[in-house]
């Protein structure tokens, strides 16, 4: 969001700095005016200028701070509203990143560092066509990111692994609902674990009773 939308962000930065400060000079007002309390005599509570005096400044302070505090919380609501408009594209880049530091269970020399995954990451969202839509501006970096990463760690790749990385990815996608296609938890199941019967006892790989 900030590289996207950067006015928003710090408009958001400063809405939770002025809640913040807010709180603050609530919390001082209030221990102020307990300190005069105490330190007042009760006989001649009313006749007390400056105590009369913090308690009007107090309440008035305290309309003020909540009033604003209304149109600080609209504000942000609004302005999450259009935050979550990109969380998709924040998503995508969960699940490759947590996609492809798995491939060391693969090859032991497959290591991708969250920085060097950064880099690629945000290199596809500047080479990414701007729209004017947000909705076109967020496929359009998924599909961006998705094949940036894709095209960078196939790279690596021993040609026999690329076409794993490519079934993991590609399975991901349809579990998430992002390709037409029916996505069966059932099917899925019993190809990775293979099938087994009263008679036949369960393949140790796939390999044993699925061919080329």
């Amino acid at each position: 969001m900030r590289l996207e939308k950067p006015d928003l962000e710090q408009t958001r930065d400063e809405l939770v700095k002025q809640q913040n400060e807010f709180e603050i000079t609530l919390a001082r007002l209030e221990e102020e005016l307990l300190h005069n309390l105490s330190e007042a005599d009760p006989a001649t509570i009313l006749d007390n200028t400056a105590l009369i005096e913090g308690l009007e400044t107090t309440k008035k302070t305290s309309v003020t701070i909540t009033e604003q505090q209304i149109i600080a919380r609209q504000t942000e609501k609004d302005i999450n509203v259009s935050r979550e408009v990109y969380r998709r594209v924040a998503a995508e880049g969960a699940m490759l990143y947590f996609l492809l530091i798995k491939l060391n269970i693969v090859d032991h020399m497959y290591q991708y560092s969250l920085e060097s995954f950064s880099v690629f990451f945000y290199k596809a969202m500047e080479k990414t066509e701007d729209f004017e839509e947000d909705e076109d501006r967020v496929l359009g970096l998924v599909q961006s990111i998705r094949m940036t990463i894709y095209t960078w760690v196939a790279r690596g790749l021993f040609e026999r692994h690329k076409q794993i990385f490519l079934s993991l990815l590609t399975f991901r996608l349809m579990q998430k609902g992002q390709l037409e296609c029916e996505y069966n938890p059932a099917q899925m199941n019993f190809l990775v674990f293979c099938p087994q019967t009263l008679d036949t006892p369960r393949p140790s790989s796939l390999k044993d009773w699925l061919p080329e």
